[in-house]
């Protein structure tokens, strides 16, 4: 198997004019593959995952990344997350893209801003090229919210609705979805990230001004102008018990730290038919749920 994952043979380039002409030249390509083989730099960050992971790669992988760069690199980046805490891994050209230990099944979803021309996509960050041209700006929260339940929605009742009835899936395994956040190119909230969020439903910080304790106010649901709301409560309530829980990640894989898989967070369903053995979740940073007669806790893990 190739050694690099741009197997189209992509020049290097030294300017945007000559990276525009590029991309002319394959406009069928994701514009992010094309940048990534064309610039040195890069195509290293990229080759180094591949080589550790292409033993593991289905056979389409190559394929596809042409055309789907965020959602293959970021598989491939899990990929080499996984081998790095020696579990032992298994994908094949059919369902979820990781089976680890023989135990725990994987499925990696890395959601895009979405069509510009829809009013929920999420908007370009602005950056300011001078100091005369900062402003403030506010965070397209909700439009975040509402890229990521539709990734995990399409993921897990969509594709996990395929597999069940297949006599390879192992119904009682548990079932693990790794998302990526990174495209959507805003900064996270460090106090309570999106993903967070979308899957409790929690909203916006409040003090109490007398004790000074901080809590989140909750909703169940964000509505959608003339479209049924929203549900942001996967893991508040049983209806996505068949979700183990969510391994996430707000970097893109440009962005990685030095020490693979320091940007990944875990947190587990609460109320998951099959959940996933807790050392797993403490092999990464993470927040531990878990359910009482008073409702969901929450328990932030670094």
């Amino acid at each position: 198997m190739s050694n690099t994952v741009f197997i189209t043979k992509l020049p290097l380039v030294e300017s945007n004019q000559e990276l525009e002409k590029i991309k002319k030249l394959y406009p069928n390509y994701d514009p992010y593959f094309i940048t990534s083989g064309c610039i040195k730099e890069r195509r290293e960050i990229f080759d180094k995952l591949w080589n550790s992971y292409k033993p593991y790669a289905d056979s389409n992988f190559l394929s596809e990344i042409k055309h789907n760069f965020h959602q293959r690199s970021w598989e491939m980046y899990i990929g080499n997350v996984l081998l790095k805490l020696e579990m032992d891994i298994q994908s094949q050209n059919e369902g979820p893209d990781f089976v680890i230990n023989k135990t725990s099944y994987i499925e990696c979803v890395a959601p895009t801003k979405g069509d510009p021309s829809k009013t929920n996509s999420v908007p370009e960050m602005f950056i300011a090229t001078t100091p005369e041209k900062m402003c403030v700006q506010d965070v397209p929260v909700d439009k975040i919210i509402l890229r990521i339940t539709q990734s995990i929605k399409y993921k897990s009742l969509e594709q996990y609705k395929n597999w069940k009835n297949k006599k390879w899936f192992d119904l009682k395994m548990p079932f693990v979805i790794a998302i990526n956040i990174g495209d959507l190119g805003h900064v996270d909230d460090s106090s309570m990230p999106n993903t967070i969020k979308a899957l409790f439903g929690f909203q916006f910080m409040r003090i109490n001004i007398n004790t000074k304790k901080t809590d989140f106010t909750h909703r169940n649901v964000i509505e959608k102008t003339e479209k049924k709301p929203v549900p942001v409560n996967y893991f508040a309530c049983p209806d996505f018990d068949f979700i183990s829980g969510v391994l996430f990640s707000d970097k893109n894989i440009l962005n990685h730290p030095k020490i693979i898989g320091d940007d990944c967070i875990f947190v587990n369903n609460p109320f998951a038919k099959n959940p996933i053995n807790k050392s797993f979740g403490n092999l990464f940073k993470n927040w531990v749920a878990s359910k009482d007669d008073a409702g969901i806790n929450l328990k932030k893990n670094y």
